[in-house]
């Protein structure tokens, strides 16, 4: 009976002081109980626990071949597309290459207008050539008037973490295209008198556009002319030492020494005469603001006295249209 009575007073014990607090019931269980299993189980402490760790580290991409290109003609007056070819390594594998950030720009420092392809570019995976690697083909629209040089091949792209790589190691030539076109392409005058004297043309001025990328310098415009014969009396003429040339004019109606094309370049029948001070740079002619073009004043500095009064052209007989050349 004894016995059964301090086994029940434990337990009273036990349920007292685990209402006010475990702190004064730990010494007092662990003296009557020794089983470290039995004191776990009542506190629910745990032995041990585990977590994982992840930890990712992304390769960046590379850029690892650019083709070569070969010499490249521009398009006179238009553009065309220069084809290219790079290779992009990823040890992620390729399905970490972002396929829309791949780029080819092309540069060279000094090009006109601040040259710069990027934004006319268009890319596309061409071959998956390994588990890591795709190649790929760009085409890059270029103007008539990128400059004729060795220009710098920059093939670039991000992989799909944002990571960017690029290869600027190869170039290639745009080679020199000497070209141009004009406006108005017939020269005329209005009626005028025998004897008349430093007259303009009516469609002044004849501009010249510079459609290729070569820089056109001081002499490098000239104009052949033929003497004008006349449609009804075919044997007479107006030799062409009678009209002049010049890049800059007076005014639309000036007369005597005021006429700048009537103290510029003497025309000589079937001669290639360079027009002075005349010359045309690469541009985008486009803008209609001067850049890339010239413009060319003409005049006749004296109508002769004995010839007849008729019209007088370069498609009668014994003559040829005359010829705006640029080199």
């Amino acid at each position: 009976m004894e016995n059964r009575g301090v086994y029940r007073y434990f337990v009273f014990l036990f349920v007292i002081l685990t209402v006010m607090g475990v702190i004064v019931f730990l010494p007092v269980l662990q003296g009557f109980f020794s089983s470290s299993g039995f004191w776990n189980g009542i506190t629910g402490a745990a032995t041990s626990s585990t977590t994982t760790l992840s930890v990712s580290i992304n390769n960046a991409p590379q850029v690892n071949f650019v083709a070569a290109v070969g010499p490249q003609t521009i398009s006179a007056g238009s553009t065309a597309l220069f084809a290219f070819k790079f290779n992009v390594t990823d040890a992620d594998g390729w399905q970490t290459i972002n396929n829309n950030s791949a780029t080819v720009r092309i540069n060279y420092t000094g090009a006109p207008d601040n040259y710069n392809t990027s934004n006319n570019v268009t890319c596309s995976p061409f071959l998956q050539t390994s588990s890591t690697s795709i190649t790929y083909n760009c085409n890059v629209t270029v103007w008539y008037f990128a400059q004729a040089a060795n220009w710098t091949i920059n093939a670039s792209i991000n992989d799909t973490a944002g990571v960017y790589a690029e290869n600027s190691t190869s170039t290639f030539q745009i080679q020199s295209t000497t070209s141009m076109d004009m406006t108005p392409t017939a020269l005329t005058w209005p009626s005028l008198e025998l004897g008349t004297t430093n007259r303009t043309s009516n469609v002044d001025p004849i501009r010249i556009n510079n459609s290729g990328n070569d820089d056109i310098d001081v002499g490098g415009v000239s104009i052949t002319a033929y003497d004008l014969y006349g449609l009804t009396t075919t044997s007479d003429f107006i030799g062409v030492g009678n009209f002049s040339i010049h890049a800059v004019n007076g005014s639309p109606s000036c007369a005597g020494d005021g006429c700048k094309e009537c103290n510029g370049t003497s025309m000589i029948n079937k001669t290639a005469a360079p027009v002075t001070t005349a010359n045309i740079s690469a541009g985008n002619y486009s803008r209609n603001d001067g850049t890339g073009q010239e413009d060319l004043f003409f005049c006749i500095r004296q109508v002769p006295t004995i010839i007849s009064r008729q019209t007088y052209d370069t498609s009668a007989a014994y003559t040829d249209p005359w010829i705006i050349a640029v080199s």
